[in-house]
C-alpha cells in the first residue's frame, strides 16, 4: 500500500520576514528611483555592520561609486545614468551617444549605448569609468531633462563628432534634433563656427555634414544633396504657410523661383485618406507650383527628381 506524504501547517515553507530596517531602506530607494546612497542606510536605522553584511551578501549591488541598487532591482541604461548623475554631482552632465539616446534622438537606443559623463578639467581627479574632462565646460550646454542634467543637443552633436561616432549617427542626431526642435541649423551652423576657433576634433566632418542639412530625414539629406551636386540652387527647409482656415501647413522645400517640393517616404498611397490629405496640401498651396517624389524616386531614380526639379525651375 503506497503511502501518502501528509505535510503539517508546521512543515510548510518558511515565510521571509523583511526587518524594519530592510522595509525602510527599501522605502527610500522607491523614492529615488530605486538608488540608495551612503548616508540612506544610516537614515533608515542601519547600522554600518549591518550596511556591510547586506552588500557582502548581494542585497545590494554597486551601479555606481557610492550608489546601490537592490538586487531585484533590473540594472536598465535609465538607473545607471540616474546612477551616475547622483555619484558625480551637479558638476556633471550626461554626454555624447548617451545624451542623445536620453533625448531620444533618431539611431540611438538606450539598451546599447554606455553611461557617459562629462566634468569640467577641475575635476581632473576624477577617474572613473564613463567620465570624461573637458575645458568646454558652459552652462548654456546644459539642461535637465527627466531629473538627469545633460547636455542640448546642440552639444551632443559636436560631441558626437570630437568622440569619433560614425557619419550615420551624426547625421541621425542632426536630423532628428531638428525634427524634434531641439536645434536648428543656424544654431549648428554658430556653434561649429565657433568650436573650430577653439581647435575642437571633429569640425571638418561637420561642416561637409551641414551641408545637405535642414531637412527632418535621412529622405530629405540625401534629397538635398541630390539637388546640391547637380548645381541646383538650395532650397529652404520646413517652410511654413498660413491656410486659410488659420492653421499652418509645413512643407519640405522651397526653390527660390517658388517651388515647393514635398519627398515622402511613402512608396504610394495607402488610403483615400492618404489622397484626400495629400490634395488638400496642394489646394491650399493656392496654384503654386508643387511636386512629390517618393523614396523610391530620391534613391532609385535620382535623375528624375532632379530633371523634374531642373524644368520646373526655369
Amino acid at each position: 500500500m503506497q503511502r501518502r506524504s501528509c505535510r503539517s501547517a508546521h512543515d510548510a515553507a518558511p515565510s521571509v520576514v523583511v526587518k524594519p530596517v530592510d522595509e525602510a531602506l527599501m522605502h527610500i530607494a522607491a523614492k529615488h528611483h530605486h538608488l540608495i546612497g551612503t548616508t540612506d542606510a544610516a537614515a533608515a536605522g542601519m547600522t554600518a555592520r549591518q550596511w556591510q553584511r547586506r552588500v557582502r551578501a548581494g542585497l545590494w549591488v554597486s551601479v555606481a561609486p557610492g550608489v546601490w541598487r537592490h538586487a531585484a532591482t533590473p540594472e536598465t541604461f535609465d538607473l545607471r545614468v540616474r546612477g551616475m548623475a547622483r555619484a558625480l554631482g551637479r558638476d556633471s552632465a550626461l554626454a555624447g551617444a548617451a545624451a542623445a539616446a536620453w533625448w531620444g534622438l533618431d539611431g540611438f537606443g538606450p539598451d546599447d549605448e554606455p553611461v557617459l559623463f562629462i566634468v569640467p578639467r577641475t575635476r581632473r581627479w576624477h577617474r572613473a569609468a564613463g567620465v570624461r574632462t573637458t575645458r568646454d565646460w558652459r552652462s548654456t550646454d546644459l539642461m535637465w531633462r527627466d531629473g538627469v542634467r545633460v547636455t542640448n543637443v546642440t552639444r551632443v552633436v559636436l560631441d558626437l563628432a570630437e568622440f569619433g561616432e560614425s557619419v550615420r549617427r551624426i547625421e541621425s542626431a542632426i536630423d532628428s534634433g531638428i525634427r524634434f526642435r531641439f536645434t536648428s541649423v543656424p544654431t549648428l551652423q554658430r556653434r561649429i563656427t565657433a568650436a573650430a576657433v577653439q581647435g575642437r576634433k571633429g569640425i571638418s566632418l561637420l561642416r561637409e555634414l551641414m551641408l545637405d542639412s535642414g531637412g527632418e530625414s535621412a529622405l530629405e539629406r540625401r534629397f538635398l544633396r541630390l539637388m546640391r551636386e547637380a548645381g541646383l540652387p538650395r532650397p529652404r527647409t520646413q517652410m511654413v504657410y498660413a491656410r486659410e482656415s488659420g492653421r499652418a501647413m509645413r512643407v519640405d522645400f522651397e526653390f527660390p523661383n517658388g517651388l515647393i517640393v514635398e519627398v515622402s517616404g511613402r512608396l504610394g498611397h495607402t488610403s483615400d485618406r492618404d489622397r484626400q490629405r495629400d490634395a488638400r496640401r496642394r489646394n491650399a498651396l493656392k496654384g503654386r507650383p508643387f511636386c512629390e517624389f517618393t523614396t523610391a524616386d530620391v534613391l532609385e531614380d535620382p535623375a528624375y527628381a532632379v530633371s523634374t526639379v531642373r524644368d520646373r525651375s526655369k
